[in-house]
């Protein structure tokens, strides 16, 4: 008897009669051989999906068996093996070009096809970027829908109406950090060694936190190709600015190794020729990318990406101190590095884990040198440290359902001549999200963030966003989230005296110490605010509606709008709070009430041709203080009629709304392409309508024509001659208007260039 049931749980051990299972590997690739992550592998109620290389593994029973294949973006692909006879198989999909296939990662943490994403994504491929000549990051958006590029402490970008300040930067999805004045210069960015550039525009806090009120720019970096490669390029411009890119890759199937360089430099230009100083300085920059890769196993991955920037200033300044005129030396230095080591691990089919650490430091020093006795005149560092470790774990249910966990902790510290001390920022968080497309027709995302920080109260930040095709030419896409901004260490302890002007700027949490001490060294001659009223800022808030609609009305054609409204609450700005005794004032940092940016992003794509197409995008954007809303309502905003001379109201159509908004703006772009010759060209312009600069009749908002500026029109030219397979001929004008605007320092009128493009790999010898 024990021996009859020995033999019958044998052989229900083994599914017997044919159902004896069988391991078999796989792998999804597109057409040149890159592997596809997360494409759907099924046959009957069996199921998987394929690991970050495009690898698989599925227990199949004995007998004939018909698998279906899919990744987004690409066309299904069905074979038919029977097993045991085939262990192994390899699928090679093509690209289904009736959708759209770019894939990103920065929207939801996860590799999605935008189409599948209800949010306002765009995709900046290298192609473009090389195609347009582009040297910094700041020239790219410059070029974008619904993206620009304003000048106010360096070189900064605004999206829906809101500024650098509430966009977060991301190098391959880790944040760059080094702001003036809350301003993130992206003239310090070499474009060279980019895959693409994914932008989402609207809150993204609920995946990213502080500093995503507004959106997320992620800039991914290049993966070398299988084998050896390597590139030069080097460009030279007007202003004598030289540009330099060399790159050396390694990839096999278990390793990848790079290194890329960048050197670019310039003597810089003066837009004031009544000034000495330069409105860009002379200067010299390097840029060394690192990037390191292994696979232990078809389980787990290690990545060890790194960074550092270094730059050089020099410039002359005229100060009057004493009443007596002196020539100062401008010297200035700014640096920047990180490290981004990743673990990626597969638990099981459909569990991925990854464990990211990121290490940065920001470091700037500047001195003014006496140039009649080479004395240090002022000498001041800004030294800045963030750490975060990071887990996530994402678990693929199946082909509908996708949720993601995340969990991690931040340090931040600096060190600087202004502040006091050392400070440090102490914060920890968990995120959760969960995708859902039940079918080819709709998706949904929902998610939250919770924020715990040592020096605010704890944040909880939600996203919702819905899509739905309702047509096979029309897509509707809606969202909702919630994003927020904790104050930086400028806005609470910064202690600023400008030795020239002599005004002073005082952070939050230090005022009524720092003006007891002022007024004690009788330099207070009037309080306008009681400091012991002024309470330590809040971190802000945002509420803000997307509605999005995607036409294809042909093969041809394609139309984009997007709705936007964003409502800020608990605004950080800086007013007076009293008067020195050498005239100049004290400022602080408050919360204002409430601001409002609303208005629409209008895009078109027409292939006029099969090698020419034409692109046109628009922004109508209108910004307001809610408070200066209401005054105005209730009749309490005056001004001078400069043709009368008599004291009028204002009204809601004088109001120009916030600074530095333009309430109209747009792009459009013709590329052609020659495959007969080999030679592209394209040719851009960027509009910009006025926008308000600053109150210029003391009634504290944006409602005269002297106080704007003058908006403009750019148009660039680029050319690029293929010669052979491995080596291209760069030149173009940008600027060919030859544009000037005092109010913009980025717009040094007409720029010529030229350069060579050199692309050296195992497949083309």
């Amino acid at each position: 008897m024990k021996f009859t049931v020995i033999i019958f749980a044998l052989l229900l051990s083994q599914n017997t009669f044919g159902q004896i299972t069988h391991l078999l590997k796989g792998k999804v690739t597109d057409k040149d051989g890159k592997g596809l992550p997360h494409a759907t592998i099924k046959t009957g109620e069996n199921g998987t999906i394929s690991d970050v290389n495009g690898e698989f593994r599925i227990s199949l029973t004995n007998g004939s068996h018909e698998i279906r294949v899919s990744s987004i973006g690409f066309i299904n692909q069905t074979h038919t093996l029977t097993i045991p006879d085939q262990k192994e198989i390899s699928f090679i999909l093509e690209e289904d070009v009736q959708r759209l296939n770019e894939v990103v990662v920065s929207a939801t943490r996860t590799s999605r096809s935008i189409e599948n994403i209800p949010l306002p994504v765009s995709v900046i491929k290298a192609e473009e970027i090389e195609k347009i000549g582009a040297l910094r990051l700041d020239e790219v958006l410059l070029e974008q829908a619904g993206m620009q590029i304003v000048s106010d402490h360096g070189t900064g970008l605004q999206m829906q109406g809101l500024s650098s300040d509430y966009i977060l930067f991301l190098i391959d999805g880790e944040p760059i950090i080094g702001r003036t004045a809350g301003t993130l210069d992206l003239s310090r960015l070499a474009v060279d060694n980019i895959e693409r550039i994914e932008v989402i525009k609207g809150p993204a806090s609920s995946l990213y936190g502080s500093e995503a009120m507004a959106g997320v720019v992620n800039i991914i970096t290049k993966k070398p190709k299988e084998g050896f490669s390597t590139s030069i390029r080097a460009r030279y411009r007007t202003f004598q600015t030289s540009d330099l890119n060399t790159t050396v890759g390694y990839a096999s199937p278990k390793s990848s190794a790079s290194i890329f360089f960048n050197r670019v430099g310039s003597n810089g230009y003066d837009l004031n020729e009544e000034t000495l100083s330069q409105t860009i300085p002379e200067y010299s920059g390097y840029t060394f990318n690192p990037k390191f890769a292994y696979k232990f196993s078809d389980k787990v991955n290690l990545s060890i990406n790194s960074r550092l920037y270094t730059e050089n200033q020099e410039n002359v300044a005229e100060l009057t101190v004493n009443e007596e005129e002196l020539l100062m030396q401008d010297k200035g230095k700014r640096s920047d590095w990180n490290l981004m080591p990743t673990l990626e691990i597969k638990l099981k089919e459909n569990h991925h884990l990854q464990l990211r650490g990121y290490h940065t430091a920001y470091k700037t020093e500047t001195q003014l040198i006496n140039n009649k006795d080479q004395s240090i005149y002022e000498n001041s560092y800004f030294d800045q440290f963030f750490n975060r470790l990071e887990l996530q774990y994402d678990w693929y249910i199946n082909e509908e359902n996708i949720t993601t966990i995340g969990f991690g902790a931040t340090n931040e510290q600096v060190k600087a001549t202004n502040y006091e001390d050392i400070d440090e920022f102490k914060a920890n968080y968990a995120f959760l999200q969960y995708q859902w497309i039940p079918s080819d027709r709709f998706n949904m995302i929902l998610g939250g963030r919770f924020d715990h920080h040592n020096a605010y109260a704890s944040r909880f930040s939600p996203k919702l966003a819905a899509g739905y095709q309702i047509n096979n030419w029309i897509t509707m896409q809606a969202s909702f989230g919630g994003g927020y901004k904790s104050p930086d260490f400028r806005q609470l302890i910064l202690n600023f005296t400008n030795p020239v002007a002599g005004y002073t700027v005082i952070g939050s949490t230090i005022v009524q110490d720092r003006m007891e001490e002022l007024t004690e060294q009788g330099q207070i001659e009037t309080v306008f605010i009681d400091p012991a009223t002024i309470e330590t800022i809040k971190a802000e808030s945002s509420i803000a509606y997307n509605l999005g609609f995607d036409l294809t009305p042909g093969k041809k054609s394609k139309i984009s709008f997007n709705f936007f409204r964003n409502e800020i609450s608990n605004l950080i700005d800086t007013a007076p709070i009293a008067r020195k005794t050498n005239g100049q004032n004290v400022f602080s940092y408050f919360n204002f009430d409430e601001v409002i940016t609303q208005g629409v992003d209008v895009k078109g794509d027409y292939k006029l041709l099969p090698n020419l197409n034409f692109s046109l995008g628009y922004q109508y954007l209108d910004s307001k203080n809610i408070e200066d809303i209401n005054k105005i309502k209730n009749g309490e905003i005056f001004k001078r009629d400069p043709a009368t001379n008599r004291t009028q109201k204002v009204t809601l159509e004088d109001y120009g709304g916030l600074v530095n908004r333009s309430r109209h703006s747009g792009n459009a772009k013709l590329f052609y392409i020659n495959n007969r010759y080999n030679f592209d060209m394209s040719l851009r312009t960027i509009y910009r309508g006025k926008w308000g600069v600053g109150d210029a009749n003391g009634n504290g908002i944006i409602d005269s024509d002297n106080e704007y500026a003058d908006g403009y029109i750019l148009l660039n030219l680029a050319v690029n001659k293929q010669l052979f397979s491995w080596i291209t001929i760069e030149s173009g004008i940008n600027n060919i208007l030859d544009v000037t605007n005092s109010f913009e320092p980025s717009l040094p009128g007409r720029i010529w260039y030229g350069g060579i493009n050199i692309k050296l790999s195992q497949k083309n010898k």
